[in-house]
Parts: structure tokens; C-alpha cells; sequence
């Protein structure tokens, strides 16, 4: 199995066998999870650290709810409202393959740099 760092350097890289080997592996739940908080921790640092401690509690906290509603949308239209007839996933696969694919969002962390953090912002989201 890969080390937590390698997994998420592939994600983001986008490599695709990745995304098959975590989907696979119902023990990456917890590293997906990580994955996930990181980003969100690089958010609200990269946002709203200048802001002070509650903007950073609350700018985390809305990139971790952010997250988790793409990820519902995401199942919801993907399995229930236009599956396709080959179509089969459980929340849990969604839920680690998306949580990698959160890795680019570590980048936000650099939004603490001045002039830095719309652009940073910027090219995560489209990562």
C-alpha cells in the first residue's frame, strides 16, 4: 500500500489509477478524510488567517461543508438522477475518490502570501 504522501501527490497529478486504487480500498476512508481536512485547514488558513482565529474557524469550517455538499450533489445526480446503466457506486467510493481529489486545495495554504490568495484560490479550484 502507498504511503498517505505518495497517494496524495498522485491525486494531484490526477492519476487515474489512483482514483481506481482508492475507490478499491475501503481502509483509504481515513486518509480521504485527512485529505480532506487539510484542504480545508489550507483554506481557512490561506482566507482567513489575516482575518484572525474566527475567520480561520469559519472559513475551515465552510470549505469542510462546501466539500461535503459537492460530494452529496456529486452521488445524488451521479447515481440516482442520470445514472447511466453501468453505473455502480456506494457513498464510500464517492466519498474517498472525492476526498483525493481534494489534494490540490493543500495549495491554498499559500493564500497567506499578499496578493496571492485569489490566485491561489483560483488555480486549486480548477486543479
Amino acid at each position: 500500500m502507498d504511503t498517505f504522501l505518495n497517494r496524495i501527490i498522485r491525486a494531484a497529478k490526477l492519476d487515474v489509477h489512483l482514483f481506481e486504487e482508492v475507490e478499491a480500498d475501503s481502509s483509504a476512508m481515513g486518509q480521504a478524510t485527512l485529505v480532506v481536512i487539510l484542504s480545508s485547514l489550507a483554506a481557512g488558513i490561506g482566507n482567513g488567517l489575516e482575518l484572525g482565529f474566527w475567520a480561520l474557524i469559519v472559513n475551515t469550517i465552510a470549505a469542510l461543508v462546501g466539500w461535503y455538499v459537492w460530494a452529496f450533489m456529486t452521488y445524488f445526480i451521479g447515481t440516482k438522477f442520470i445514472p447511466e446503466p453501468q453505473t455502480e457506486a456506494d457513498q464510500g467510493q464517492l466519498l474517498r475518490t472525492i476526498g483525493f481529489s481534494s489534494s490540490p486545495g493543500i495549495i491554498r495554504v499559500l493564500g497567506i502570501v499578499p496578493g496571492l490568495g485569489s490566485v491561489i484560490s483560483f488555480i486549486a479550484s480548477v486543479w
